[in-house]
């Protein structure tokens, strides 16, 4: 993604995809309360709806704390691009996991191995280095 010449930037792609994350989470609320009537369902079944939910709000936030670095690393840039498609499958996932019981789908799947390999590359990237002292 580049800057100010054209396209978006990582840091503003970052910011977006975290505010419409932000903004889905209390619709996917009122969709479980008024719609799909979440509290009177059985447990698996409303479990499974507030993971989803829970962790749809987890993904906006994730992408929000992005939103002020630029990525300088083909492992960021890549761990960069796994945070911001995570809302998305996750609001996937919202609507077809709970019909499904224990059994999460593909999407669900993909959207956490996603955000676990992110982090495992975040981490190795930036992990802390020690300084080294001038030599007299």
């Amino acid at each position: 993604m580049r800057g100010p010449g054209g396209s978006v930037s990582w840091s503003r792609a970052h910011w977006i995809v975290g505010l419409l994350a932000l903004l889905a989470f209390p619709l996917t609320g009122q969709y479980m309360l008024h719609i799909a009537g979440v509290p009177h369902l059985d447990d698996v079944t409303r479990l499974v709806f507030r993971s989803r939910h829970l962790l749809l709000l987890v993904a906006g936030v994730a992408n929000i704390a992005l939103s002020n670095s630029q990525p300088l690393h083909r492992a960021q840039k890549v761990a960069s691009v796994l945070i911001m498609l995570s809302p998305a499958l996750l609001v996937v996932a919202f609507f077809v996991d709970p019909g499904r019981g224990l059994h999460s789908s593909q999407i669900f799947r993909l959207s956490m191995y996603g955000l676990w390999i992110a982090g495992i590359l975040l981490a190795i990237v930036n992990r802390p280095r020690r300084k080294q002292s001038p030599r007299p």
